[in-house]
C-alpha cells in the first residue's frame, strides 16, 4: 500500500479546503464509521474543487494541469485567481513564467514576486497540482477537463477547449450555466425563454477580456459585440425592452 500512503500527502491542500478537522487526535480515533463519514465529507469537498477547476479551465481555455501552460496561459490564471479571490493587482510579476517554471516555484519565491498575496497565489497552485495528480491517477475514461452540463450544446462549449475560438454567445451561456459562480454578475430571468440580465456589465467585460486575453476589455466593446448578433439571430432585445436584458433567440 506504499502507492495508497502518497495521496493524502499529495492532496493534503485539497483536503484541508473547506474542511473544518480539529486537532490530530480526532483523526486518529480508530472508529471505522467515523473514517467512512470522513471519507464521504473529503470526496465531496474534493468533487467541488475539481468543478471549480473544471468551470475555469473551460472558461479560460486552458488545461487542468498547470505544468503544461504555456506563459500565455499562466497570466490568464494569474489574472483569473486575481479576480476571484479579490487579491490586489499582481500586474507583471509572474508574466515571463511557463507552467512549469510556476510549478518549480517555492512559496517564498511567490512572494518575493508578489509580497501582497505570494503566498495564496502559491496555495491555490497546489491545490490545482494536487487535482491535476488527482485526475491522473484516475480511470482514463473518467478524465474530461472540459466536462460540463447536458444542457445548451455541449459541443460548442467542448469546442472551446479544443483550443478553437470561443464565441461571446456562448462564453455567456456559460457564465450562466454556473449560477453558483457567476449568478451575481449575470441571471437567468427567464431560463426557458432564454431570456438573462447582465446584473455586473463592468465584471462580464473583465472576464470576457481574461477568457479572450484582451486586459483593455470594457463593457462598451462587450455590448457592441452582443448588438451584433441582433442582425445574424443570435440574440435579441426581449419584447419587454430594459437594460442589460437579453434574449437568446433559440432557448433550449
Amino acid at each position: 500500500r506504499g502507492e495508497g500512503q502518497k495521496e493524502p500527502e499529495q492532496c493534503s491542500i485539497i483536503y484541508s479546503q473547506g474542511l473544518g478537522l480539529g486537532a490530530e487526535g480526532d483523526l486518529g480515533a480508530n472508529l471505522p464509521l467515523e473514517e467512512h463519514s470522513l471519507e464521504q465529507v473529503q470526496s465531496m469537498v474534493v468533487g467541488e474543487v475539481l468543478k471549480d477547476i473544471e468551470t475555469a479551465c473551460k472558461l479560460l481555455n486552458i488545461t487542468a494541469d498547470p505544468a503544461d501552460w504555456s506563459p500565455g496561459n499562466v497570466q490568464k490564471w494569474i489574472l483569473w485567481t486575481e479576480h476571484q479571490y479579490r487579491l490586489p493587482q499582481i500586474g507583471k510579476s509572474f508574466q515571463e513564467l511557463s507552467g512549469k517554471d510556476l510549478c518549480a516555484m517555492s512559496e517564498e519565491q511567490f512572494c518575493q514576486r508578489s509580497p501582497a498575496c505570494g503566498d495564496i497565489l502559491h496555495a491555490h497552485l497546489d491545490i490545482w497540482k494536487s487535482a491535476a495528480w488527482m485526475k491522473e491517477k484516475a480511470a482514463p475514461g473518467d478524465v474530461r477537463y472540459c466536462g460540463g452540463d447536458s444542457s445548451w450544446a455541449d459541443s460548442e462549449v467542448d469546442s472551446s477547449c479544443a483550443g478553437q475560438p470561443i464565441h461571446l454567445w456562448q462564453f455567456l451561456k456559460e457564465l450562466l450555466l454556473k449560477p453558483h459562480n457567476y449568478g451575481r454578475f449575470i441571471r437567468w430571468l427567464n431560463k426557458e425563454k432564454g431570456i438573462f440580465k447582465i446584473e455586473d456589465s463592468a465584471q462580464v467585460a473583465r472576464l470576457w477580456g481574461i477568457r479572450k486575453n484582451r486586459p483593455a476589455m470594457n463593457y462598451d466593446k462587450l455590448s457592441r459585440s452582443i448588438r451584433q448578433y441582433y442582425k445574424k439571430g443570435i440574440i435579441r432585445k426581449p419584447d419587454i425592452s430594459q437594460r442589460l436584458v437579453y434574449q437568446f433567440v433559440h432557448p433550449v
